[in-house]
């Protein structure tokens, strides 16, 4: 990139894009000629301006010294739990939050929904598995199961309609707390069922179009996910456990791509937007542990609240 182009686009995202691709040094040289100019002399009005700039210089500096230091898509630490307090801010303003609880099946989301819902500040929505398996009379969630096939077209078009209702779902408390979201449906679950084949393409592009219309028009917005990252073999022995009746035919396999779904969207950010900050907590541990390590992070869970 030439000089002349450097302090010709003065944006601010081209600013940001000097401070995160060159080192220090370099950096401080160019924003200061780019805020403070780059000419020799100055008549006596020029310097007071330049006075100006200098002092602008020195807070823009500042604050894209934060953005370099925030490093919002790097690997998580080695505990597997990020902190968002540096992504995620909360506004003096606003009075109610939309966090969803995220995860693969028999990560632990309703046990986290159970523990919070005791708080008075939080509104627990968990998933319509009773709506799934009762729809006139048509048990969804089971033929989804039995012949994913045959019914995953259905059954998430149903799925994506019912989350819609939880995104839209009044707040009774400042804290409503969704067990998975309109979003995993699509970046998850709809995308699991094409690269599987379980849906052909036409089938995807209208579950496409349904979740882009869904997200646009209706009130979707979360402030914040917070993902329970659990490894497959954990998940699949806890779903073999609890014995639910629409789950004993969960082959292992769907187990792992789910996993590797969440892992994309959530972790490396590489399928679909995520829509709020995302919180990511290691839900391999036993259940005392996962209470101990929810009050740890109580505060970022609830938005400020406790």
């Amino acid at each position: 990139m030439s000089w002349r182009r450097l302090t010709n686009q003065r944006t601010a995202s081209d600013s940001l894009a000097v401070f995160t691709i060159v080192g220090t040094a370099f950096t401080r040289i160019c924003a200061r000629r780019f805020f403070c100019g780059d000419q020799p002399t100055r008549s006596k009005k020029t310097k007071t301006s330049s006075g100006t700039s200098s002092k602008r210089f020195e807070e823009m500096l500042g604050t894209f010294e934060n953005f370099r230091n925030m490093k919002l898509k790097t690997p998580v630490q080695d505990d597997y739990i990020r902190d968002v307090q540096k992504e995620f801010s909360v506004s003096p303003d606003q009075k109610n939050f939309t966090v969803s609880v995220e995860g693969n099946i028999g990560c632990g989301k309703t046990t986290l929904l159970e523990y919070f819902q005791q708080s008075d500040s939080v509104q627990a929505l968990q998933e319509p598995v009773e709506q799934w398996t009762n729809i006139q009379g048509h048990n969804a969630l089971g033929l989804l199961y039995e012949d994913p096939s045959r019914w995953s077209f259905s059954f998430n078009m149903y799925a994506q309609l019912t989350r819609i209702k939880m995104h839209t779902k009044p707040h009774t408390k400042p804290i409503k707390m969704l067990e998975r979201s309109l979003y995993s449906t699509r970046y998850c679950f709809v995308e699991n069922s094409y690269r599987s084949q379980t849906i052909n393409g036409l089938e995807y592009a209208i579950l496409t179009e349904w979740f882009n219309w869904l997200s646009k028009t209706q009130k979707a917005e979360l402030d914040l996910i917070v993902y329970l990252h659990a490894d497959p073999e954990v998940c699949y022995e806890r779903i073999k456990k609890r014995s639910r009746k629409e789950e004993s035919c969960v082959p292992k396999t769907l187990i792992d791509d789910i996993h590797d779904l969440h892992e994309d969207w959530l972790v490396k950010q590489t399928l679909g937007s995520i829509p709020a900050p995302v919180l990511i907590l290691d839900a391999n541990r036993g259940y005392d542990k996962m209470k101990s390590l929810y009050e740890d992070k109580r505060q970022e869970i609830l938005c400020g609240h406790v």
